[in-house]
């Protein structure tokens, strides 16, 4: 599983050695052949696609106005989004096992104590991702450059 994911974007401005690219947001029912006979087909084009602006490094020369395609590592995404989702949840479990097992025993109190350290818990686990989110390189997790589309030029 080394591959990447990839996507089209548009270079809207330049910054050094970095370029501001613009993609469109789309679900997941702009792929799917059922679209039309699926409600949340019907929902999903009920919604206007959104842009969405990212910084990424260049690595060749780019114009304003030029498409990019970008690619991101799958294995980036599948550590994100571990690192997203399974973080809290163990810090929310870790939280009520402790309030459970050690706090509501030593103040002899009931679930209330279970409960609190589980928010706790999992207020924590927040806090840790935003942490780390903070910290990880923009290479390693990010958007890369993987080349420029050369527009098709008409033989007339």
């Amino acid at each position: 599983m080394d591959g990447m994911s990839e996507e089209v974007a548009t270079v809207v401005a330049i910054e050094g050695d970095y370029a501001w690219v613009a993609c469109e947001r789309r679900s997941a029912c702009s792929g799917c052949q059922q679209q039309s006979s699926c409600g949340t087909g019907t929902i999903a084009n009920a919604f206007s696609v959104q842009t969405q602006h990212l910084r990424v490094r260049l690595t060749t020369t780019v114009r304003i106005g030029q498409q990019v395609r970008l690619g991101i590592p799958q294995q980036s995404l599948l550590r994100g989004a571990a690192l997203v989702y399974v973080l809290p949840l163990l810090c929310l479990l870790l939280g009520g096992l402790l309030g459970q097992l050690w706090l509501a025993p030593l103040l002899a109190g009931g679930e209330g104590i279970t409960i609190l350290t589980s928010l706790l818990g999992g207020a924590g686990g927040f806090l840790l991702v935003r942490y780390y989110a903070n910290r990880l390189e923009q290479e390693r997790y990010g958007p890369q450059m993987l080349g420029v589309l050369v527009p098709v030029r008409s033989l007339s």
